[in-house]
This record gives C-alpha cells, sequence and structure tokens, in this order.
C-alpha cells in the first residue's frame, strides 16, 4: 500500500519517536511524581493494592523512589551517549513497572460497580495500556514475543474501551472530550451522548477486527494499524482540546491526562509494528 507507506514513518522514524515517547511519558511521571502532584493517585494505587499492606508506613518514601527510577529511566534512554547496557536496564525497569502496574487490576478497585464490576472497566483503563508498553520496552531489548505483546496491547485497549463505549458510564465520561475537540465537536454531539459514544465504539471494535489481519489478511492489518494511528492521534490531540487533562498549567496533568499521554507509546507501537 504505497499511500500508507508515504503516511507512516520510516523505520528509523517510528525507532526515535519509540525513544521519545516512552521517554517522556516516564520523565513525565517521575517528574508529576518528584513534585507530589500524582501523590494523591500513588497513594490510592497503594493503600488499594492486596501485596502492600506493610508498606503503607512507608508510602512517600515508595512514591519518591519510584518517581526517582521513573526519571531516570527516561533520561537513561533518551540521552544519546549513554551505554547500552544502562539503556537496557531502563527498558527492563519498563517492563517490571508495567506488570506491577497491570497487577493492579487484580488488586484493586479498577471496575465500575455500578454495571456489576469485571468486565466494566472504569480506573483500569489507563492501566491496561502497560501492556503495549511492556511491548515496546520487550522490543528494544530485543526480546522475542515483543511484537506479539505490541498488537495483543492495542488489541485489548481498543476492543475493551471500545466495547465500553456502548454503556452509559463512559458515554458520559467521554462526551466532554469530544464536545471540546474541533475533530468531532461540529457532527458527533448532535447525535446525543450514548449514539456518539456508540459510533466511536464502532469505530474502535472494526479496528480491532482489522488488526486481528496480522494471523489472516496483511491488507485488512494494515487498515487496522492505520486506524489506530489515527486514534490515538485523535485522542493525543484532547491533551490541547479538553482543559480538563490539567491539574493547573503545564506539565502537571490531571488523572485523564496521564490516561490521555500514555497513547504516545501506544502510536509508537502502530508504527513500530508497521515498519518492524
Amino acid at each position: 500500500m504505497s499511500l500508507l507507506n508515504r503516511i507512516m514513518p520510516s523505520a528509523s522514524n517510528a525507532h526515535l519517536f519509540a525513544v521519545i515517547s516512552l521517554a517522556g511519558l516516564f520523565l513525565w511521571m517521575g517528574a508529576m511524581g518528584m513534585s507530589g502532584t500524582s501523590e494523591s493517585a500513588g497513594t490510592g494505587w497503594i493503600n488499594g493494592h492486596l501485596f502492600s499492606a506493610n508498606l503503607k508506613p512507608y508510602k512517600d518514601l515508595i512514591l519518591l523512589a519510584i518517581a526517582g527510577l521513573q526519571t531516570a529511566t527516561g533520561i537513561l534512554i533518551v540521552v544519546y551517549a549513554v551505554p547500552q547496557r544502562f539503556k537496557r536496564l531502563s527498558y527492563a525497569f519498563i517492563v517490571l513497572y508495567g506488570v506491577g502496574a497491570l497487577s493492579l487490576m487484580f488488586t484493586n478497585p479498577v471496575w465500575i460497580s455500578s454495571l456489576g464490576g469485571f468486565p466494566a472497566i472504569g480506573s483500569g483503563q489507563g492501566l491496561i495500556k502497560y501492556l503495549t508498553i511492556i511491548g515496546v520496552a520487550m522490543w528494544f531489548l530485543g526480546l522475542r514475543g515483543a511484537k506479539e505483546i505490541m498488537l495483543l496491547g492495542l488489541i485489548l485497549v481498543l476492543g475493551w474501551i471500545g466495547a465500553m463505549k456502548f454503556t452509559g458510564p463512559e458515554a458520559e465520561g467521554v462526551w466532554p472530550l469530544l464536545t471540546s475537540s474541533p475533530v468531532f465537536n461540529w457532527w458527533l454531539p448532535g447525535l446525543g451522548k450514548q449514539i456518539a459514544s456508540n459510533v466511536i465504539g464502532i469505530i474502535e471494535l472494526i479496528t480491532v477486527a482489522l488488526l486481528t489481519g496480522y494471523w489472516w489478511n496483511n491488507k485488512a492489518y494494515d487498515i487496522g494499524l492505520i486506524l489506530s494511528a489515527a486514534t490515538f492521534l485523535v485522542t493525543l490531540s484532547f491533551l490541547v482540546t479538553f482543559a480538563s487533562s490539567w491539574t493547573g498549567t503545564f506539565p502537571f496533568l490531571s488523572g485523564t491526562g496521564l490516561f490521555l499521554i500514555k497513547d504516545a507509546v501506544l502510536l509508537a507501537a502502530v508504527f513500530i509494528l508497521y515498519r518492524d
């Protein structure tokens, strides 16, 4: 598909974007952690974790240590002169951090109780993105299965969150983002909250179906990748159009902002999958 080849970044640019997005995410989270901006969220995760009961007295120290490691990881990844062995340690930390984040799915209240709990996912929507982030880190480490992990992560995120679009709470949650966006606010809100959310959900589920073309049809897979890229570009634009992505001024992101900024790494995964 020659048009797609022109749209997608080259292999070297895909690699560079993956470095910048991964380093940027961890530098950003580290800076917010050290500034105390994300303390309430971090406290909630630790207090709710099944295996951290004995660690609660050391919560502040743990959060500071995590922020320091996140910052160091971002620096080691992005600085060109850093020896490769230290970069590999950073990518290994990202894998471990991602596994730890995913563990919160099984220990913390991340489900919407009004919809009966699992599989109605609430605050865990940001956690499931770590599967793709783990895959990107594995790709940098040269580990087998990295591409499949990235792809399964994209399918999980788009499929699960896409299915949630057909529920009332998700329609309410996505509505302010849609009405703030110049991509959507001139046509989609006229359909009403639930139908507008349903339209987005249908697009995401179609994207998932096309991504499974990895196993059965290359052209379908390519279209799925371009739809995925378009989806993540739009969600990243909400950081500009949706004021509540921020808790005050740059660079202090809200929970919504932290949820959205992870899509930069998911976009990097799309580029890698197409070019690798």
